[in-house]
């Protein structure tokens, strides 16, 4: 994790990093409306727990 960021905010490299993906494939995720995002000085950021929701969500599906 970056150190200037706080633990419940993560940038679009971290959460590629914590799910495993490409930094593209978590884009396109924003884009796409599928994962919640938003732009805090000029960087895409995501919440933690709206990164929980998107895993959630994801088990509940597959259920």
């Amino acid at each position: 994790m970056t150190a200037s960021a706080p633990a419940d905010i993560l940038f679009v490299p971290e959460v590629a990093e914590y799910l495993r993906r490409s930094v593209d494939s978590i884009r396109w995720l924003i884009n796409t409306k599928q994962l919640k995002a938003a732009k805090l000085g000029g960087r895409v950021v995501v919440r933690r727990i709206d990164l929980e929701k998107f895993i959630n969500d994801a088990f509940a599906d597959a259920s």
